[in-house]
């Protein structure tokens, strides 16, 4: 029977799985409140200072706990009960959030607070981002993983449209302190199914043993010795480090270059996260592993393409335009880079491969940030933004003739079930 181009049966049947439809209907709320208090904060930072330096020093608070905690982290997701570790993670993020609303409500809110409080933030994340993102794959069979992750891609763009949107809201009609209480109460969502979720056995999940430098090392090696693994993620470095710092420059964009305010930025965060959707549902209902790695090589080119007619533009619904295609490239390049190093380690070695490349692509654009936005204090913010996007887009031309011998490596014909469900999980 001929193929349909859209065919959701891959959908409906992650949603069959109790585990993760509890946790999605859990993490949509959360990553609403999230991105709530993403936008809140940027904005909260440019209005104590209009400065882009300031606005780089949130994005590496965030930056340096990720260096330096999630390779540590990524060994305690496989030694350890990562649902356990989530619903620590998530009551340290709650009380964060809780922090920030009392403290901006108390108008005793400074530069150097809201960066140290940034950092705890951080600290919270590196230590469980490596356990969240190998949680999910956990709940679902092998051969539905790249719809899995899909469709958590979904649900995070979906909250970057209704996030950025309700922050707006929040900053025009009340005070900027509501969206952080916001997001404080949002966590109770997850918290509550996280709460009911029952794991399936893993058939390979052999929790390493012995020291931890010994785990880091194993993890380190498996990571830049495996030929597509390794240059995925070198892939994923350039990508992190000269393109999607754009994220977290938005705001000086939408005052400094669009002359906008708060709904400026709403907007421009939101039109990422309607392109960001659109290649989620796509990549959902595909649903196969094959292929995957030419749709990343081709989606970083296209990225650093447009990112960089963005650094040119002056237009706010220009750049909104640019930034919906950005957005579905860079959907494609996360979700479809994520799901083929999911598929090509074993659950023991997942934590520690994964902390890698959450370490390059996350901390990549906060490093990224810091550089360009201090640049930006001399340059203004579309220069550092067009060399760095130029050097995305030719690195991708290099890599594009290679994509086939890559995808030999990342996408294994013969990848096996490892998952035993119970019925009704």
């Amino acid at each position: 029977m001929k193929r349909m181009f859209f065919d959701f049966s891959a959908l409906r049947r992650a949603f069959k799985i109790k585990n993760f439809a509890l946790y999605t209907a859990g993490n949509t709320l959360s990553l609403i409140g999230m991105w709530v208090q993403r936008l809140a904060v940027g904005w909260l930072m440019w209005e104590l200072t209009e400065s882009g330096a300031w606005l780089g020093a949130i994005a590496m608070a965030e930056f340096l706990p990720i260096v330096i905690l999630t390779p540590l982290g990524g060994v305690v997701a496989d030694r350890f009960d990562r649902l356990r570790i989530s619903i620590i993670a998530q009551n340290f993020a709650c009380a964060q959030a809780s922090a920030l609303w009392l403290l901006t409500l108390a108008n005793g809110i400074t530069p150097e607070i809201l960066v140290a409080l940034m950092m705890i933030g951080g600290v919270t994340n590196a230590m469980n981002q490596a356990a969240r993102v190998t949680l999910v794959v956990n709940m679902v069979p092998r051969e539905i993983m790249s719809t899995a992750i899909a469709i958590n891609s979904i649900i995070f763009n979906v909250a970057r449209i209704i996030g950025p949107a309700v922050a707006g809201a929040l900053i025009y009609f009340t005070d900027i302190a509501w969206a952080f209480l916001v997001n404080a109460v949002s966590y109770a969502a997850l918290i509550a199914a996280l709460y009911c979720i029952r794991m399936p056995r893993v058939k390979d999940a052999i929790p390493p043993t012995g020291p931890y430098i010994r785990d880091l090392i194993e993890g380190a090696l498996f990571t830049f010795s495996h030929t597509g693994v390794a240059a995925i993620i070198a892939l994923t470095a350039v990508n992190s480090l000269f393109a999607r710092p754009l994220i977290d420059l938005l705001p000086g964009f939408t005052g400094e270059v669009f002359n906008s305010g708060p709904e400026g930025l709403a907007i421009l965060t939101s039109s990422m996260g309607v392109g960001a959707i659109c290649a989620s549902i796509w990549l959902a209902q595909r649903g196969r592993l094959s292929g995957l790695t030419g749709i990343v090589c081709f989606g970083v080119m296209l990225n650093g393409a447009a990112v960089a007619l963005f650094a040119l533009s002056t237009s706010l619904w220009t750049g909104a335009i640019l930034l919906a295609v950005s957005g579905f490239t860079q959907a494609c390049t996360g979700t479809g880079t994520q799901t083929l190093l999911q598929s090509s380690v074993e659950d023991r070695l997942r934590g520690r491969v994964m902390s890698v490349w959450l370490v390059i692509g996350r901390g990549g654009p906060a490093l990224g940030a810091l550089v360009m936005g201090s640049l930006a204090e001399i340059t203004g913010f579309g220069a550092p933004l067009f060399v760095g996007a130029l050097i995305v887009f030719f690195t991708a031309i290099l890599v594009l003739p290679r994509r086939e011998r890559l995808a030999k490596a990342l996408e294994p014909a013969d990848a096996t079930v490892r998952y035993r469900f119970r019925p009704g999980i």
